[in-house]
């Protein structure tokens, strides 16, 4: 189910990438000469203005550029999505699930109504609620 990533890219593409990337850049560049560090200030601003100016004049050939930045954006995925998701089960599932054992729920267990599982529904929505599900 992966998506291929196109070398080539149409003006409106290579637009939307070009521009909210620079402008990123451009805002990380801001904060780096905030706080000092002249360095960092130069090659964010000026990978800024290089994306900026190539969204402006040759936007249609950011392909590679487009692409080398997906591939870095899989790479980093790989490795934060098992974490975040770690993260997530184990700091909000896990005691959710202590949380209902402790108070007596149990959401596989019901009780029988009339001697039976099933739910009884009202005489009028019994005919025709199957029709048209999608």
């Amino acid at each position: 189910m992966e998506r291929r990533i196109p070398t080539r890219l149409t003006a409106k593409e290579g637009r939307a990438f070009a521009f909210p990337v620079g402008i990123a850049f451009l805002v990380i560049a801001g904060i780096t000469w905030w706080r000092g560090h002249e360095l960092a200030t130069q090659i964010l601003g000026g990978l800024s203005g290089t994306l900026i100016v190539a969204g402006l004049l040759i936007p249609s050939n950011l392909g590679p550029v487009y692409r080398a930045w997906m591939g870095l954006a899989l790479a980093i995925s790989k490795v934060t999505t098992p974490i975040f998701m770690g993260i997530v089960y184990f700091l909000v599932l896990t005691p959710i699930g202590f949380l209902r054992r402790l108070l007596g729920g149990d959401p596989m267990r019901h009780s029988p109504v009339e001697d039976s599982y099933w739910s009884s529904r009202p005489q009028g929505k019994r005919q025709g609620d199957l029709n048209r599900q999608f």
